[in-house]
């Protein structure tokens, strides 16, 4: 053999070894953990032999995904969900393809974390058909350099999901669209999951019972292009990393309880298009460079003689309780101007 071909046999020889000695450390990771499914039932979910490398080598994965305390909490969802995959998915999936997994793992925590067995429609979820075929999952057709198809869309809208956000919809990592509006979903936005969908472009969680504020790690969504909170119980401002949304067209924070003032930050979203503030709790004056991006929409809470906000540019003011009121100021404007040019027409004529 020619020293190139030895130092390429060396080569794949020592690349095997460190593979092998990965799953035996993987295995002896997790044999400490065998009994983790016992608690749910241990008729069913007996304690993973030391010899079944699949089952561990998943559990390490899904260790990874969760973080151990989070995977070990008793009849937590992320639990369960384990338990799903290492004993009851018929697809037996291991860890070849690891994404193909994690995506399943996260759609079945999801499935958990907001009682899906009570939701609306939940056909083909937990069954062992491939995630595409599960009620509101669209997955990415195969390309030549993968075969595995990918999570690309969860549109969930009005499916009687009761529950939080898991931050295991950060493993959905080709996930473009996100719709699961008008459910009961509670708790905070997850940051971790807002971190890592880069490529999400449409977010509609309107209509839902979220608390707190919206993470400063919405910034990193780099290619979001509509985002729908309204109807939650959000507060705190504007996060001023907006400014890094720079495919951002919508934006509907209304009916939440958000403050504060409005950040000049966004008119560094050069796309906006539509931006609606009204029936919450922002104060102050709309910045100018915001109204220079001349958009088709702008609704806020700017009607009456002292105004929670002050507007040059707005398309429709708001005026809340106990007088509920709005006015369409375009309406309103041109019928000024129609007296404005009859009021001249008349002195003219004078």
């Amino acid at each position: 053999l020619s020293p190139s071909s030895l130092l390429l046999f060396f080569l794949i020889i020592s690349v095997a070894s460190a593979s092998k000695a990965k799953r035996r450390r993987e295995i002896r990771n997790t044999e400490q953990y065998a009994d983790i499914c016992t608690s749910l039932n241990s008729a069913s979910y007996p304690p993973i032999e030391s010899n079944d490398k699949r089952r561990h080598s998943v559990l390490s994965a899904l260790i990874d995904a969760s973080g151990l305390q989070n995977l070990l909490a008793a009849d937590g969802p992320r639990l369960r969900s384990a338990c799903w995959i290492l004993y009851d998915d018929p697809a037996k999936l291991s860890t070849t393809n690891k994404s193909r997994l994690l995506e399943r793992y996260a759609l079945v925590v999801l499935y958990h974390a907001s009682q899906g067995g009570q939701w609306a429609s939940s056909k083909n979820w937990l069954s062992k058909s491939d995630v595409g075929k599960w009620e509101g999952v669209t997955t990415s057709r195969p390309r030549i350099f993968s075969l595995h198809k990918h999570v690309t869309k969860l549109v969930l809208p009005f499916n009687a999901m009761n529950g939080i956000l898991p931050r295991e919809l950060s493993l959905l990592r080709q996930l473009h669209v996100v719709d699961l509006r008008g459910n009961d979903l509670q708790g905070v936005l997850p940051a971790k999951a807002l971190s890592e969908l880069k490529r999400l472009e449409v977010m509609d969680l309107s209509m839902n019972n979220i608390l707190g504020r919206i993470p400063t790690e919405i910034g990193l969504l780099k290619s979001l292009k509509e985002a729908y909170l309204f109807g939650n119980y959000l507060e705190g401002p504007i996060p001023r990393r907006v400014r890094d949304l720079s495919n951002l067209e919508y934006l509907d924070v209304s009916y939440t309880y958000m403050s504060g003032s409005v950040p000049t930050e966004l008119a560094s979203c050069q796309k906006l298009k539509e931006l609606y503030l009204n029936d919450a709790s922002f104060t102050g004056k709309i910045p100018s460079s915001l109204c220079e991006l001349n958009l088709d929409e702008l609704w806020a809470d700017c009607l009456g003689p002292i105004p929670e906000v002050t507007c040059d540019c707005a398309t429709v003011c708001y005026r809340g309780l106990p007088e509920p009121k709005h006015v369409d100021m375009r309406k309103s404007n041109e019928t000024r101007k129609k007296k404005e040019h009859a009021q001249t027409k008349k002195k003219k004529q004078r």
